[in-house]
């Protein structure tokens, strides 16, 4: 948690809706959105620490805040889950901090309604299954924990993709005006999606040679019959049938990467 401010970065469009709302009146709101997004923040970051994992940058944004780790892909799945769903819990407690100010007259209702309406805009938000929100962390590490790794990434990305056509299918047919900030905000995670489509050959060979370098805490084990190496799965140690005998992991990563 120390000096974690200094690995918090602005995105521009974020600051340059920040300068929009100063001019155009909508100040408190656009605080009262960033207030929210840092909380959401706070949280991964806590459990992050707790668990030791080791925070590279926070990028703010307007989809919200993104944490990039300097870590291993191969961390225990009880990790990952528990690091996604912080930030909604966090959300959770700032409602009901919230809700008792109000309820004791520390804050107006006008203040606690427009609080609350973000709040559950950016919990709603996030929970959807589309890359790169929590929603699609926590369907990835579901996936990964029944699926190889790689048939995970594109099955993560067939379901952001139809997730996201749902998303604008939705504000083409009940929304009158399309504002600005929501053009802005599917470009970017489209942007995000095509990035990681492009990703996944990456990150199925990080894992790979992670797994090559450092081996693998995880006890349960999988016989692949097929031999192929697209069925490496994590959290699992294989043997790899090749020809009539199976070999361990470490054998064909050896001969993958030496």
């Amino acid at each position: 948690m120390k000096n974690i401010y200094k690995k918090i970065f602005f995105s521009p469009f974020f600051l340059l809706i920040i300068f929009i709302s100063l001019i155009s009146g909508l100040f408190k709101d656009v605080i009262a959105l960033f207030f929210i997004i840092m909380v959401h923040e706070a949280g991964h970051v806590l459990v992050s620490t707790l668990f030791g994992w080791d925070i590279k940058r926070i990028d703010i944004t307007i989809a919200g805040g993104f944490i990039t780790y300097d870590e291993e892909i191969d961390k225990p799945f009880k990790e990952e889950i528990l690091i996604a769903i912080a930030g909604f819990l966090f959300q959770g407690l700032l409602f009901i901090i919230c809700a008792l100010l109000n309820h004791f007259e520390i804050i107006n209702n006008k203040l606690f309604f427009m609080i609350n309406k973000y709040n559950i805009s950016i919990f709603l938000f996030n929970v959807l299954p589309i890359v790169p929100l929590d929603g699609s962390k926590l369907l990835l590490t579901f996936f990964s924990m029944f699926l190889p790794y790689k048939k995970s990434l594109k099955l993560i990305n067939v379901v952001s993709a139809l997730m996201l056509l749902v998303v604008i299918i939705y504000f083409l047919l009940f929304n009158e005006k399309i504002e600005y900030g929501y053009i802005i905000t599917i470009s970017f995670v489209i942007s995000k999606i095509i990035h990681h489509i492009k990703d996944v050959p990456y990150l199925f060979n990080r894992l790979l040679f992670e797994r090559f370098l450092y081996g693998t805490s995880a006890r349960n084990y999988v016989y692949v019959k097929d031999g192929k190496i697209d069925s490496f799965r994590r959290r699992k140690k294989h043997y790899f049938l090749i020809g009539k005998h199976y070999y361990d992991e470490k054998f064909v990563l050896s001969k993958r990467f030496d």
